[in-house]
């Protein structure tokens, strides 16, 4: 929109932007895997919807490949407590998070 304010996580964003499937806008003219989500309010939100490790300065989730111990974290209110295989029988390790009490 013109003459609206455009945010994202760090900040008032002044730059180009495009749009998404589903109408979101994100940073650049075309999507990379720099782009970023902005909002209309500077609290976003930011993230997208399926995506816990969006907008952590990971890769964006057109790319992502899924999820080891070196590219996500625990859920809130959870803790790392180490790392674990992968459930999903990948070969890949994953974080081994516990419920914070």
């Amino acid at each position: 929109m013109k003459g609206v304010k455009h945010y994202t996580e760090d900040g008032e964003y002044n730059g180009p932007t495009h749009k998404m499937p589903g109408d979101k806008v994100h940073t650049g003219k075309k999507h990379s895997d720099d782009s970023k989500p902005v909002s209309h309010k500077p609290r976003g939100p930011f993230k997208m919807k399926g995506s816990a490790f969006y907008g952590r300065g990971n890769q964006s989730p057109m790319t992502f490949k899924g999820a080891d111990s070196s590219n996500s974290s625990c859920w809130k209110g959870y803790k790392k407590v180490g790392t674990k295989k992968s459930p999903s029988g990948t070969g890949k390790t994953v974080n081994d998070c516990k419920k914070i009490k």
